[in-house]
């Protein structure tokens, strides 16, 4: 018997407190009794996500650019906690930090400055917390980017648009060419 409607909890109650996507179901085969269930598939944890995207930019970033992650969302006893707060944790960081040098040339001369983007990483539906807004509205105010992606794809449209993937590489489907990055720079 064919059972539609709303997932039923597996035998061994694996599914509570389990955060899935409300539109994500799957048609998998109970093989006890045969019947087919309607089974949510669950969105990809952020540090999953996370762990993806790096070691796809980490073959395919230009290599004058440093990427980094600073490790604020772990969870810690409430002592390791009060030390990283007086060493100067600050809450609502962003995931991924890239920092590199823009070249540009006009008619009057060639030209450098510092660049920074800012990228925190949410599972889809997820929603910046008040310490994050406040962190990427500050970024933005002195003149670094701050975006938010919820899928790799996004993140990766993100870092490629600021011109940080290497020239003619592949990644996501797409190949990052020059005039992409100077469709960039132009904005």
């Amino acid at each position: 018997m064919n059972k539609s409607g709303p997932a039923r909890r597996s035998r061994a109650g694996r599914s509570e407190g389990m955060t899935v996507r409300q539109n994500r179901l799957e048609q998998q085969k109970d093989l006890l009794t045969g019947d087919w269930h309607s089974v949510p598939i669950a969105a990809p944890k952020e540090h999953e996500l996370q762990i993806a995207l790096v070691t796809m930019l980490k073959q395919c970033l230009r290599p004058d650019v440093i990427m980094r992650h600073v490790p604020n969302g772990e969870v810690r006893d409430k002592r390791t906690a009060a030390k990283l707060k007086a060493m100067g944790v600050l809450a609502g960081s962003a995931d991924l930090e890239f920092f590199w040098k823009h070249y540009w040339e006009d008619s009057d001369s060639s030209h450098t400055n510092f660049r920074a983007l800012f990228l925190e990483l949410k599972r889809p539906g997820g929603k910046l917390s008040m310490e994050q807004a406040a962190f990427g509205l500050a970024m933005r105010t002195m003149g670094a980017d701050f975006e938010v992606a919820s899928s790799i794809d996004e993140a990766i449209m993100t870092v490629g648009m600021r011109g940080l993937i290497r020239p003619g590489v592949k990644v996501c489907g797409r190949r990052w060419q020059l005039d992409t990055l100077a469709k960039k720079d132009a904005l």
